[in-house]
This record gives structure tokens, C-alpha cells and sequence, in this order.
């Protein structure tokens, strides 16, 4: 649904509808054998719930090994601005080449209630973690007028050997042709239905495509990958993952759904926009059988759409370091969140007989906290 003031209304007024027509519904059948109907709405949302538990656990992934800067939900409900990042590791068995790094960014929803430094601030972060590649999967602004602020936010953050994107919903609402210049102008690769190939080792190389259904293009026709290739599919919404799954790709970027903006204690998301409810709101889930696996990462998205505040859900980026073998332990915990290309190509000198250490992130990851708390102070004096 596009934003604006029709969407709160219906958000809140579907909310109150629920709210209050419950309450009625129990006040006039108290003490009447109709008073069952509530109960048995219940049930049939229990029965569901369950049924969501179990399919959730079926496809649950790896959790991040890594996560900064993570709060309680008790120390401060209004998060809109405190960024995670999450860090993963991924074994893809059929990878023949090196270690690489991809940070995962999506939905940054640019518009004017979140000050430029705070998108500057997540970029500088996108930075800190030395990507080899940096995946875009769509909503760039709300509105085409904030387009031209792209070019400035996006180009702070590079992949060492690309940077690729393709787009939301939001930005074909907003304008598809202004929002892809805008991403072009950025030195962004956007891609379509034809998949790039990148060449990362002798003999080893990525196919990447963009699938934006079903927004544009058709639906998913599974590619041909040669022998030593990987297939990576970026894609909006995380609801593609049934047509994906059995197509031998190893792994497929999402955002979308913001992890629900809004969550309850213990509760979770109250509404995520997907056909499947909370299913696969957020994190990392696997399907196909053993060997065959394709991985699905949701990312909670960096923005904020209507409304624009999130509550107890906090925004983040993903960090994923994908490996062609299983990881021997110590891993990544020794050395968190650095891959074999990133070490090579962003570490600093280091101590004769001790590991390379990466070099700014403290300085950076510092900064850009700082700006986040600024940012939060400012929306709450709002």
C-alpha cells in the first residue's frame, strides 16, 4: 500500500475496528451460547499460529554469530534509529572459489522525517565492514522527490568488486525511471532479469540476478549455472522464496518487510505485509534438501516507512561471509566477520605471530553510534 495519510488511517483504523468490535461482540453475547465465537476465532488463530511455529523452526537458519550493537526491549522502545549489524557466515559446499564478503542493505525509505546523517551514518557502517560486494534490494525513497538525495548517501559504501541493486515496491510507486537514474548516478550496477556474471578465482564465478516480481518482469524461469558457478538472487520481497527455492541458487536477499516496524513484548511483529503473515519476517531461513540448500536472508531495512517510527525493532544490516568449505573452529568468533578477501585487501599491519586486525572500524562504528543517539534524541523530542 503506498504511504500517505490514507494507509495510517486504515493501519489505525483496522486496528480500532478489531480492537472494539471484539469488545462489543463480547458484551452483547455474554451469557449467550454465541459468546463461543470469539473462542473459537481464537482457537482457529492459535491453531494458525502453530502451524506458523512449526514451519518457521522447519526452515530456520544459522543465527548471526555476530551482533552489534543489539538492545533490550526494555531499555528503549523507540528504535528507529538504532542500528544493528548482523553478521553470518555461509557454507556453500559447491563454491569453488575464495572467501568472500557481502553486506546486505535494504529499504532506506529516504525522506525527511530521518536526517541525511543518519543515512550517512548506516552507509559508514556499510563501509567499516570492508564488503567485497554490497547488495541493494530495493525502496530507496517514499517519494520521487527525494531521489536526487541518493547519489550523496549511496556512494559513501563500494564493493570491493561491485556494488548491485534492484527495486522496491515503493520505488516503482514513486517513479521507477527517477529512482533508477538516481540509483545509477550512485556508480550502482541495477540489475534486471538477465544475471550478471563476476568472475571472484580461477575457474569460479557468481551469477547475480535481480528478481522484481511482482512488481515488474514475469515470474521466476530457473537459469543454467555452469560448473563452478554460484547463483545469488536479490529480491524485494521475501514471498518469492517458494519460486526461487528449487532453482539451485545458493542464497536469496530480501527486505520488504521491515522485520513489522512495530513489534509487542514476547509477541512479536503486529502486521508484516506479506501472503504468508510472519512466517519469514526477519533473519535467515534455509530450504531444499541437504546439499541442495538455498538460503534466504530478510533484513529489517534501514528505514522507515508509514508509520515512520519503529517500536522495538530495531533497523539493521546484514554482513555475510560466504565460504566454498565447512569452517573450522576458531572461526569467526576469532576474527569476527572478516573473510579471506576482505583480511587480504582491508587489514592493517599487525604484531609478528598475531592475526591482522582490521583497521577504522572502532573509529567509524563509534561515530556513526554517535549520530544514531542524536538522531533518536531528536525524534523523541518530536
Amino acid at each position: 500500500m503506498r504511504d500517505g495519510r490514507r494507509k495510517l488511517w486504515i493501519i489505525v483504523g483496522s486496528m480500532a475496528a478489531v480492537g472494539l468490535g471484539s469488545a462489543a461482540f463480547g458484551y452483547v453475547t455474554a451469557g449467550t451460547r454465541w459468546v463461543w465465537g470469539p473462542v473459537a476465532a481464537l482457537a482457529v488463530v492459535a491453531l494458525g499460529e502453530v502451524r506458523r511455529l512449526v514451519i518457521r523452526k522447519r526452515h530456520r537458519g544459522a543465527p548471526p554469530v555476530v551482533t552489534e550493537n543489539a538492545r533490550g526491549w526494555l531499555r528503549a522502545p523507540v528504535t528507529t534509529t538504532d542500528l544493528v549489524v548482523a553478521r553470518y557466515e555461509l557454507v556453500c559446499p559447491d563454491w569453488p572459489g575464495p572467501d568472500f564478503r557481502i553486506a546486505h542493505v535494504s529499504d532506506f525509505h529516504v525522506n525527511s522525517h530521518l536526517p541525511p546523517d543518519y543515512y550517512r551514518a548506516v552507509m559508514a557502517r556499510v563501509a567499516a565492514s570492508h564488503p567485497d560486494f554490497i547488495f541493494h534490494t530495493g525502496d530507496f525513497v517514499t517519494k520521487a522527490e527525494y531521489a536526487p538525495l541518493l547519489p550523496d548517501i549511496l556512494s559513501a559504501a563500494k564493493g570491493r568488486l561491485g556494488t548491485f541493486a534492484i527495486l522496491g515496491n515503493h520505488d516503482y510507486w514513486a517513479g521507477a525511471a527517477q529512482v533508477a537514474a538516481a540509483v545509477r548516478a550512485s556508480a550502482i550496477t541495477l540489475l534486471d532479469e538477465h544475471p550478471l556474471r563476476v568472475a571472484v578465482g580461477p575457474g569460479a564465478a557468481l551469477r547475480i540476478f535481480g528478481y522484481e516480481y511482482p512488481w515488474r518482469g514475469r515470474r521466476w524461469q530457473p537459469p543454467h549455472l555452469a560448473a563452478g558457478e554460484i547463483g545469488l538472487v536479490l529480491t524485494h520481497t521475501p514471498d518469492n522464496i517458494y519460486a526461487l527455492r528449487d532453482s539451485g541458487m545458493a542464497a536469496v536477499f530480501a527486505g520488504h518487510y521491515h522485520a513489522g516496524q512495530i513489534k509487542l513484548p514476547l509477541l512479536g511483529p503486529v502486521i508484516v505485509p506479506s501472503s504468508y503473515g510472519r512466517r519469514f519476517d526477519h533473519g535467515h531461513f534455509v530450504f531444499g534438501a541437504p546439499g541442495q540448500h538455498t538460503h534466504l536472508f530478510v533484513t529489517a531495512g534501514v528505514g522507515a516507512a508509514m508509520p515512520r517510527f519503529r517500536i522495538l525493532c530495531q533497523p539493521d544490516i546484514f554482513v555475510v561471509d560466504v565460504r566454498g568449505r565447512e569452517i573450522q573452529k576458531p572461526g569467526f568468533s576469532e576474527k569476527p566477520g572478516w573473510g579471506a578477501l576482505a583480511r587480504r585487501h582491508h587489514s592493517s599491519p599487525s604484531e609478528p605471530g598475531h592475526p591482522p586486525k582490521p583497521s577504522g572500524f572502532t573509529e567509524c562504528s563509534c561515530a556513526a553510534a554517535a549520530i544514531t543517539e542524536k538522531m533518536k534524541s531528536a525524534l523523541l523530542a518530536v
